[in-house]
């Protein structure tokens, strides 16, 4: 199960083309919907659909995420940094197998991987700007076949997410540092391999205002919030690397009927008349877009 609310953003986007269809008319310009595959399976689907055409002749960009902290019928916004950038990686430990007994005659993978997991550790401790957050996750182990046998092969699957750009540049170099000098002295070969490069979710004020105004315009004052930073990541973030555009979030969050769980929970909920409040949004600022 993934639960994301990705549902939810196809349905607000099917009905905002819904709305303006019916008033192409009056539209003066061209809107395009972008259904994307893909977004949390590394690398993401925004690339290839920036390859093939997705962004040409657009002069901005809308986006909509649900989001779970946030009461039904509130919006929030932020201008510039507002999600991580993410690195993904799997680094493999190459060792020499053997038995448990003899240690001396083989190079333990387990041993060197637990070594390396508590440096990376540290690398954000010691070796980043404690005033730039910044975050190195290992979500898999996988290696080893008995419990009397030394492992030849680890499978580390980590991930690293920062709020600057130059963290972002910085943690691989010192991810290969580390690894690479801890296997050296261990005797182990290690192999890194980045899967993913998702880059900062940078928000445009311009476009941020456009959903304020709007979301004012219809829901009265007062429900338009401030995002607070994440280092969630987001590829949404390749878009805005293109064309200006901003990424607004949407209240699905409802007490009420237990709508209050987590992303990727397996009891994720969503207030579902927070649709007639997406879809509107969206609507209204492609309206006053064209017509600014």
């Amino acid at each position: 199960m993934h639960a994301c609310g990705h549902d939810m953003h196809m349905a607000s986007i099917i009905g905002t083309a819904k709305v303006l269809s019916e008033m192409k008319e009056h539209l003066d310009g061209t809107v395009r919907f972008i259904f994307q595959p893909a977004e949390e399976s590394p690398p993401g689907g925004a690339t290839p659909m920036i390859e093939n055409g997705a962004l040409k002749n657009v002069s901005m960009i809308f986006g909509l995420h649900v989001d779970p902290q946030l009461p039904l019928g509130k919006v929030s916004v932020r201008d510039g940094v507002t999600m991580a950038s993410v690195r993904d990686f799997d680094i493999i430990i190459k060792g020499t197998g053997g038995h448990a007994a003899r240690p001396h005659f083989a190079v333990d993978a387990i041993v060197t991987a637990a070594e390396v997991i508590d440096s990376i550790q540290k690398i954000i401790s010691r070796e980043t700007d404690p005033i730039s957050p910044t975050v190195i996750t290992f979500g898999k182990i996988s290696g080893g076949t008995a419990r009397n046998v030394i492992a030849d092969e680890v499978i580390l699957t980590g991930t690293a997410r920062t709020l600057s750009e130059k963290a972002h540049k910085e943690v691989p170099k010192l991810i290969k540092r580390t690894v690479d000098s801890i296997c050296r002295a261990r005797g182990a070969k290690a192999e890194i391999k980045m899967i993913s490069n998702y880059p900062l979710l940078t928000n445009h004020p311009t476009t941020n205002r456009i959903f304020k105004k709007n979301y004012e315009t219809l829901f009265g004052k007062g429900k338009v919030l401030k995002t607070p930073q994440t280092l969630g990541g987001e590829d949404f973030a390749q878009y805005l690397q293109k064309v200006p555009g901003a990424m607004f979030r949407l209240g699905v969050m409802n007490n009420k009927i237990g709508a209050n769980k987590s992303w990727h929970s397996p009891k994720f909920k969503v207030d579902e008349e927070s649709l007639i409040y997406g879809t509107s949004l969206l609507a209204a600022s492609v309206i006053d877009y064209l017509g600014s």
